[in-house]
């Protein structure tokens, strides 16, 4: 099991201009998104933990939820009870 507590993002000037998560890191060690979707795929747990100490499984999105952007294949959070394990809302590496 991979425990990510910290994201890295990079800016998409298409469609907009926005934020996307370009990929985590975990123990200190950055992971691409492809990285974390290949993992996920070969059934690897990913999790985030949030400073409240929350937890959140990560699954695969087919890309950006920003309508019209590339970035392809993408990552999030599975919804719970809080958003501190949110990978957007998650400290950046």
């Amino acid at each position: 099991m991979a425990e990510v507590d910290r994201v890295r993002k990079e800016t998409s000037l298409v469609p907009s201009q926005h934020e996307h998560i370009e990929g985590v890191c975990s123990g200190g060690t950055h992971y691409t998104r492809s990285q974390v979707v290949a993992g996920i795929r070969r059934g690897e747990n990913w999790y985030t933990r949030g400073p409240d100490g929350s937890t959140a499984r990560i699954k695969e999105m087919a890309s950006c939820p920003r309508g019209g952007c590339p970035a392809t294949p993408y990552i999030t959070t599975a919804p719970d009870h809080t958003t501190a394990n949110n990978l957007d809302n998650l400290p950046r590496c």
